[in-house]
C-alpha cells in the first residue's frame, strides 16, 4: 500500500526509465500498513517539547510531558548542552496503534519500543502499559536527540561539516546508560554470554549488530568506562569526534586504549565477576529437564487430558510465531497447532506480551492481533478447531488469559484506547465482560484461585512501583478488595495457583536474577516465599505441571526454551532463601506526576505544517537517452500523513532543446485514512526507446494527471485502482507524427503473506491480478486492454530450504498495445536481458533454494573484521515466451542451471547463475553454458 507513490512514479517515468518497470516485471507486492483508527490529534506544547497525542490519551500525554521535561533537565546536565529547538514527541497509547504510524516507511515489528527520526528531529514512542517503561523509553530516545545535537554542534565548532557517525554500540549503549539502571534483563544477557563463552568485546561488536545484546554490551562498556576512567570521559568521546572519523582512534585518544587494549581488560573483568557465580548458581540446562529447545519457545501451558500430558507454547521455529505443542513422553518433538503471521485471522502473536491457558476440559485460550485490535480465541484441542472468538469495543490489547477452575470464566489484562491496562473477567456463558480495575497502574498476569473467590495478579501499584517494580496482589472477587501478597523493592510476576489453592509459584528477582519462587500458605499471615530455582540467568512464566512439577521457559545461550523441574515441594522445604511478607491491605500507593496547566504553553488541535523531508539532485549520462540533470524533493507534515513530491529534470542534448526536453511531476500522497490516495500532474518529454520496433529512438512529449487509490482489506491483502488522462505527442519519423489523448484505467488485487530470508522469500504466497484499459479518446491511435496475472508460491522443505514457483501471464490486446519484456537474471535466465518482446507473455519458474555456506566471519589484519550473512544456493528451471499474434508466437524458450546468491550488507542481493539454454522449442540444449552475474532479490 505504501508503494502507491512508487508505482505512480514508475508509471510516469515508463518512457525514459523503462528499465525500472522491466525489472519489477510490471507488478508489485508487499504487505500493508493499515490505518485502522481515525486519530484526532492534538499538540501539547511545553517549554522544550511539542507533544503530539490523540484526545483519548490526553492523561497519558500529560504524564509523558512530565517525564520528558524531567529527562531534559537530567540530560542537559549530563551532556552540558542545551537543545536549540523544541523537540516533537509523538505518543501512541498502545503498540497496536504505534504500528500504524506513518513517521517511518517500513512495517514495525512487535517489540519495537520507539525511535528517534533525525530528519524531522521527532521522537515516536508507544505506551506498553507500564509507566516505568514509558519513562525509560522517553529518556532513552531523548538521549539520542541530545547526542546528535551535541555531536553536530561540536563538529561545527571545529569547522567540520561532513557527517561523522558514532558507532551503534555507543549510541544505543549511551541511551541505555543514561535512561535506566543495570537491571535483571541486562544482567541476564551479559552473564549468559560470559558463562557460555560467546561474549565479545568492542573489536567484534558488529557480530551482534542491532540486537538487544548489543544495547546491553554498550551499556556495560560505558558503565565500565565511567567506573574506571570517570563518567566525564563518556561525553569527551563525543567531544573528540572532530579528531578522526574512526571512533576507535577517538577512543584511544580519550581513554588511552583502542578496542583491543580495552577488550583485554574489560572481558577479563567480566569473567572475574561472573565465573565465581557458578559455585552457587547453575545454568538452567544443568539442573532442569529439556522440554523443547528447537527455536524460540515461550509462555508454556500444561494439560493432562485422559492421561496424555502435553505442553502448549508460543514459539518460532520456522519464521512464523505460532502455537505448538509437545507430548511429555516425546520431549523435543513438537507439532504445529495454530500458524500465526500468515493469515488475516491470526495476524500476529505477541511473543512477549500475551500468554496461553488451558482449561481442564481441553479448551485453549490464546490471543492474536486481528486487524485493529487483539482478539481472544477459544480452541478445542480435541476437535482441533476454533470454538469461539471475542473482541471488545474499547479494548485494543489483550494479555495473559486465565480460565477459572469451573471453565466458565476467563480473566485477562486489557489495554483500552487511552492506554490504561486493567483486569477484566469474561463470562463465557453469557458473554458479559466485567472490569475489575480502572487506573493508570499496570495490572497483568491474573490467575483464579481454584474456589473462584480470588484473583492473584502482578502490578506496579506497589509502594515501589514508581521505580518500575511489580509485586503480587490478591483481588477478593466478593468485595473487590485488593491486598498485598508480596511486597518489596523487586519485580514479582507470573503467579500461578496450585490445584489445591494453597500454593502460588511465580518469578522474582529478589536476589538479582529472575528465578522461580513459591508461597506455600497463601492465605496465612505473614506469608513466606522461598526460592525454588537458583539459575544464573532467568526463568519466565512458570506453570504447574501436576502437583510437584513446574514447566517454565528460560534464557540460556541467547535462546528462550521450555524446561521442567520436578520435586518442587522438596526444593521448597530445603530452600534456605526465604522472605516473609505481611499480607497487608493496599494503601498509600504511588501517584503519577503530570504536567500541570501552569507548565503548558498551549494545548491545541493538530494542524498540518509541511517541512522538508529530502532534497536531492543528480546528473547522469546514458548512451541511448543522453544526459539527464535534475532533482527531486519531498515535503510532509509532522505525522507524515500527507506528503508532496516534486520531480524536475531536463534531458536535452542541445541548447535549442532545453525547453522542449523539460520534465516536471508534482504529486500528493495521503496516508491518513485507511483509504490511501495519490494524485498529481506531470509533463515528460524527450527521446524514447521504442520496444515495439527494432531499437528505434523517437521523441515523445506527454503531459496530464492521474488519480490513484489503495484500500487495504487486511495486513496481507489490498485493492488498488488508478486512472490517468494524458496528452501524448510522438514524432516517430518524418511521416509518422502521432497525437493521442490517452485515458488509462486499472484495478488490482494484491495478496502477500511471504516470509523472507537473506535473499528473498522462502515461505508463503504472492498474488497480483491487474485489469486495465487504455484508449485514445481523441484520435483512436491507441486502444487496448491489459490483463496481468502473477502468482508465486514458496513451499518450505526444511527450515532454510524452500521450493519457489512463479507463474505469470501478461497480455495487452488491441491497437498499438505496449509490449512486455522477457530475458535476464530476474526472468528467463541465460537469455539476453529484455531481448524477448511481445504484447503477450507467459513465464514459469521453479527454483530450489538452499543454504550453501552459513554465516561467514573474515578476520583481517589491523583489527578489521568483516561479517557476511552466508551464501544461498539455487537450482532452477525457467520457461516462457513473448509474442504479439499467433503468427509470430515463435519458439518456447527455457533454461536450466544453478547459482548462488549473496546478501551484501543487508541491502542488496548479488546473483550468479550458470546453466544451459533450452532451445529449438524445448527440443535441445545449447552446446555451451551461459554465465550471468547481476543483482536483485529472488522472485
Amino acid at each position: 500500500m505504501r508503494r502507491v507513490f512508487i508505482k505512480i512514479i514508475s508509471f510516469l517515468t515508463l518512457f525514459f526509465l523503462f528499465i525500472t518497470s522491466a525489472n519489477s516485471q510490471f507488478v508489485d507486492f508487499g504487505r500493508n500498513k493499515v490505518q485502522y483508527s481515525n486519530f484526532d490529534w492534538y499538540v501539547l506544547t511545553t517549554e522544550h517539547f511539542q507533544i503530539h497525542y490523540y484526545k483519548e490519551e490526553k492523561e497519558l500525554a500529560e504524564q509523558g510531558a512530565f517525564f520528558a521535561e524531567e529527562s531534559y533537565k537530567v540530560l542537559q546536565q549530563k551532556f552540558k548542552h542545551s537543545l536549540i529547538d523544541t523537540v516533537p514527541l509523538i505518543f501512541y497509547s498502545s503498540p497496536t496503534h504505534f504500528k500504524q504510524t506513518n513517521t517511518t516507511e517500513g512495517l514495525i515489528p512487535d517489540g519495537v519500543g520507539g525511535f528517534f527520526e533525525f530528519i524531522k528531529g521527532r521522537v515516536v514512542i508507544p505506551f506498553d502499559g507500564s509507566l516505568g517503561n514509558f519513562k525509560h523509553v522517553i529518556r532513552h530516545e531523548l538521549t539520542h536527540v541530545f547526542m546528535i545535537s551535541k555531536l553536530t554542534s561540536d563538529l561545527k565548532l571545529h569547522g567540520i561539516i561532513s557527517d561523522r557517525v558514532l558507532p551503534l554500540w555507543f549510541t544505543e549503549g549511551l541511551a541505555e546508560y543514561f535512561s535506566t539502571e543495570w537491571d535483571m534483563q541486562a544482567e541476564m544477557v551479559m552473564k549468559d554470554a560470559v558463562l557460555n563463552n560467546y561474549i565479545v568485546g568492542l573489536s567484534d561488536w558488529e557480530e551482534f549488530f542491532g540486537t538487544f545484546f548489543m544495547y546491553k554490551l554498550g551499556q556495560r562498556v560505558l558503565q565500565y568506562i565511567s567506573d574506571n576512567f570517570g563518567e566525564d570521559k563518556i561525553i569527551q568521546l563525543i567531544d573528540n569526534m572532530f579528531m578522526d572519523d574512526n571512533f576507535e582512534v577517538v577512543m584511544k585518544y580519550t581513554i588511552g586504549k583502542d578496542y583491543a587494549e580495552f577488550d583485554k581488560d574489560f572481558l577479563y573483568y567480566l569473567k572475574k565477576q561472573y565465573y565465581p557465580q557458578l559455585t552457587q548458581n547453575d545454568n538452567p540446562s544443568q539442573v532442569s529437564k529439556n522440554i523443547f529447545s528447537d527455536g524460540f519457545a515461550h509462555k508454556p501451558a500444561y494439560i493432562n487430558l485422559n492421561g496424555k500430558e502435553e505442553i502448549f507454547f508460543i514459539g518460532n521455529r520456522t519464521g512464523y510465531t505460532s502455537i505448538f505443542k509437545t507430548n511429555l513422553e516425546k520431549r523435543g518433538v513438537c507439532s504445529l497447532v495454530i500458524e500465526g503471521e500468515s493469515s488475516d485471522e491470526f495476524e500476529q502473536f505477541h511473543y512477549f506480551r500475551t500468554g496461553l491457558d488451558i482449561s481442564k476440559n481441553g479448551r485453549l485460550a490464546f490471543i492474536t492481533q486481528r486487524g485493529e485490535k487483539d482478539e481472544l480465541y477459544i480452541y478445542d484441542i480435541n476437535l482441533d478447531k476454533i470454538l469461539s472468538e471475542y473482541s471488545f469495543k474499547d479494548i485494543v490489547g489483550i494479555g495473559s488469559p486465565a480460565f477459572s477452575k469451573d471453565n466458565k470464566q476467563i480473566a485477562f489484562s486489557g489495554t483500552e484506547f487511552s492506554g490504561k491496562t486493567d483486569l477484566y473477567i469474561l463470562n463465557l456463558e453469557t458473554g458479559k465482560l466485567k472490569r475489575l480495575t480502572n487506573d493508570y497502574y499496570d495490572d497483568i498476569d491474573p490467575c483464579f484461585s481454584p474456589d473462584g473467590e480470588y484473583l492473584v495478579f502482578a502490578s506496579d501499584r506497589t509502594l515501589y512501583g514508581k521505580n518500575n517494580r511489580y509485586n503480587l496482589f490478591l483481588y477478593n472477587l466478593s468485595n473487590n478488595k485488593i491486598d498485598y501478597l508480596t511486597k518489596g523493592d523487586e519485580i514479582d510476576n507470573a503467579p500461578q495457583f496450585s490445584n489445591d489453592g494453597s500454593k502460588i509459584i511465580f518469578t522474582s528477582n529478589v536476589n538479582g536474577s529472575q528465578n522461580i519462587w513459591m508461597i506455600d500458605s497463601v492465605f496465612q499471615t505473614p506469608t513466606k516465599m522461598k526460592q525454588i530455582t537458583n539459575f544464573t540467568t532467568s526463568a519466565f512464566d512458570p506453570k504447574w505441571c501436576g502437583d510437584n512439577n513446574i514447566v517454565f521457559s528460560s534464557y540460556e545461550r541467547g535462546n528462550i526454551t521450555i524446561r521442567m523441574i520436578d520435586s518442587v515441594i522438596k526444593k521448597f522445604d530445603t530452600s534456605s532463601v526465604a522472605k516473609e511478607t505481611d499480607k497487608s491491605e493496599l494503601k498509600n500507593t504511588w501517584t503519577v506526576s503530570r504536567l500541570n496547566s501552569d507548565e503548558q504553553k498551549s494545548n491545541l488541535r493538530y494542524e498540518k505544517k509541511f517541512t522538508l523531508d529530502i532534497a536531492t539532485t543528480a546528473l547522469t549520462t546514458d548512451p541511448v537517452f543522453g544526459t539527464f540533470a535534475g532533482g527531486a524533493l519531498s515535503l510532509s507534515d509532522m505525522l507524515s500523513n500527507e506528503r508532496y513530491y516534486f520531480l524536475i529534470y531536463n534531458n536535452s542534448n542541445y541548447e535549442t532543446e532545453f525547453w522542449k526536453s523539460f520534465n516536471i511531476a508534482i504529486s500528493k500522497l495521503s496516508l491518513e485514512k485507511r483509504l490511501n490516495y495519490a494524485y498529481g500532474i506531470y509533463h515528460l518529454s524527450g527521446e524514447r526507446y521504442d520496444l515495439t520496433e527494432s531499437d528505434l529512438v523517437y521523441y515523445e512529449r506527454i503531459y496530464g494527471g492521474y488519480l490513484s487509490f489503495s484500500y487495504p482489506l487486511s495486513f496481507f491483502k489490498r485493492i488498488e485502482t488508478s486512472t490517468s488522462l494524458s496528452e501524448s505527442e510522438k514524432d516517430i519519423d518524418i511521416l509518422n507524427n502521432r497525437r493521442s489523448l490517452l485515458l488509462s484505467n486499472s484495478v488490482s488485487y494484491v495478496r502477500d503473506n511471504t516470509l523472507w530470508y537473506y535473499t528473498g522469500p522462502i515461505d508463503g504466497e504472492r498474488l497480483n491480478l491487474t485489469l486495465g484499459y487504455t484508449s485514445d479518446i481523441e484520435n483512436s491511435n491507441e486502444n487496448y486492454y491489459s490483463i496481468l496475472f502473477d502468482y508465486r508460491k514458496y513451499v518450505r522443505l526444511a527450515r532454510p530450504t524452500s521450493l519457489a514457483f512463479r507463474g505469470q501471464f501478461f497480455m495487452n490486446e488491441g491497437k498499438n498495445a505496449r509490449r512486455y519484456l522477457l530475458g535476464g537474471s530476474w526472468s528467463l535466465r541465460g537469455w539476453p536481458w529484455i531481448s524477448i518482446r511481445g504484447t503477450k507473455l507467459w513465464q514459469t519458474n521453479v527454483e530450489l533454494r538452499f543454504p550453501l555456506l552459513d554465516e561467514l566471519d573474515l578476520r583481517l589484519p589491523f583489527n578489521m573484521n568483516i561479517g557476511f550473512p552466508g551464501i544461498r544456493g539455487a537450482v532452477f528451471f525457467d520457461a516462457g515466451n513473448c509474442w504479439d499474434t499467433k503468427d509470430n508466437y515463435g519458439d518456447n524458450k527455457g533454461s536450466i542451471g544453478a547459482g548462488f546468491r549473496f546478501n551484501l550488507f543487508g541491502a542488496i542481493a548479488l546473483r550468479y547463475d550458470i546453466g544451459k539454454r533450452i532451445i529449438n522449442n524445448f527440443k535441445s540444449l545449447q552446446t555451451n553454458v551461459f554465465q550471468q552475474f547481476f543483482f536483485g532479490w529472488d522472485f
